[in-house]
C-alpha cells in the first residue's frame, strides 16, 4: 500500500473572511477524495503580499478543523515573519501547527 502525499492547500493573497466557508468545503471535498493524513497550508502568497491579519488566522483555525474533523493533521508552510508574529500574539502558533520554511530561513526574531 502506497503511502497518500499530504495535500497541499495554497492560499492566495488578497483572503477575506467571506472566502473561508468556500476554502474549508473545498479542503473537505479534497480530503474525502483523496484520503490525505495531511494538510500543508501555503501562506507564502500572503507573505509575499504583505498580509497578516485575522482573516488569515480565521482561515488557518478553520482550515485546521476541517482538516481535524475529516482526521487530518495540519501544517503552515511559508509565513512571514509578520504572520509568525500574529500566530504567537494570538496563542495560536503551536495549536495550528508546525511552521515548515521552504526556501529562506525562519525570522531570527522568532522566539
Amino acid at each position: 500500500m502506497t503511502a497518500v502525499e499530504p495535500l497541499v492547500v495554497r492560499l492566495a493573497a488578497p483572503l477575506t473572511r467571506a472566502q473561508v466557508p468556500q476554502l474549508c468545503e473545498h479542503l473537505r471535498g479534497q480530503l474525502e477524495l483523496t484520503g490525505a493524513a495531511e494538510v500543508i497550508v501555503d501562506t507564502h502568497a500572503l507573505h509575499q503580499a504583505g498580509q497578516a491579519d485575522f482573516a488569515v488566522i480565521d482561515a488557518l483555525a478553520r482550515l485546521r478543523l476541517t482538516a481535524r474533523r475529516a482526521g487530518a493533521g495540519t501544517r503552515i508552510r511559508d509565513p512571514g515573519p509578520a504572520l509568525l508574529r500574529l500566530l504567537q500574539l494570538t496563542g495560536l502558533a503551536e495549536t495550528l501547527g508546525v511552521v515548515e520554511h521552504r526556501g529562506r530561513e525562519p525570522d531570527p526574531d522568532r522566539t
